[in-house]
């Protein structure tokens, strides 16, 4: 490598000792592995495959840690629907969405681009959502303590109540004739 100056050398050749070193002490998958198996969870799930993405979630569920995200990537909708109402159904997830992926290709020659004319619809579809407690089935809040937190802040609003009635106690500044 042609280097003018010998500082230019020298941040090149730190830059390239640092990207070994993360390298060597990134642990291989069989580490990864092994760890999972001990009882250490994921803070989150990303799958992307050509198999059942039902199967293949729940295949990872229990190494997921609660209230941890997770995304499923699928060319088609339909397996994704069963995920979906699966997880729902079972209330192991809140939070879940799915949605579709659109990717536009361009065709770019010298002096003009423009969008490729011969493109397919889709470019798959994507489920998120969040793991819930798999004890409880269900939000650390129980319905009690999240009706004491809304009688507190005044209902779902976040507005405080006063004396049961509206919040300008019959009063709201115009004469009555």
């Amino acid at each position: 490598i042609n280097m003018k100056k010998e500082q230019d050398r020298i941040n090149f050749l730190q830059k390239r000792c640092g990207r070994f070193a993360r390298k060597l002490t990134r642990p291989t998958p069989d580490e990864i592995l092994s760890e999972l198996e001990t009882g250490k969870k994921c803070e989150s799930v990303i799958v992307a495959c050509e198999y059942d993405p039902t199967q293949t979630l729940m295949n990872l569920w229990p190494y997921l840690e609660t209230s941890c995200p997770f995304v499923v990537f699928y060319e088609y909708m339909e397996p994704l629907l069963d995920l979906f109402q699966k997880l729902q159904s079972e209330r192991l997830a809140i939070n879940i969405r799915l949605s579709d992926t659109w990717m536009r290709e361009y065709q770019v020659l010298p002096n003009r681009t423009h969008p490729n004319m011969n493109m397919s619809q889709s470019g798959g579809f994507i489920l998120t959502g969040i793991k819930l407690c798999p004890i409880h089935g269900k939000n650390e809040l129980d319905e009690e303590l999240l009706k004491e937190i809304r009688e507190e802040v005044g209902g779902r609003r976040g507005k405080k109540r006063k004396g049961g009635g509206s919040s300008n106690n019959g009063k709201n500044g115009k004469k009555k004739t």
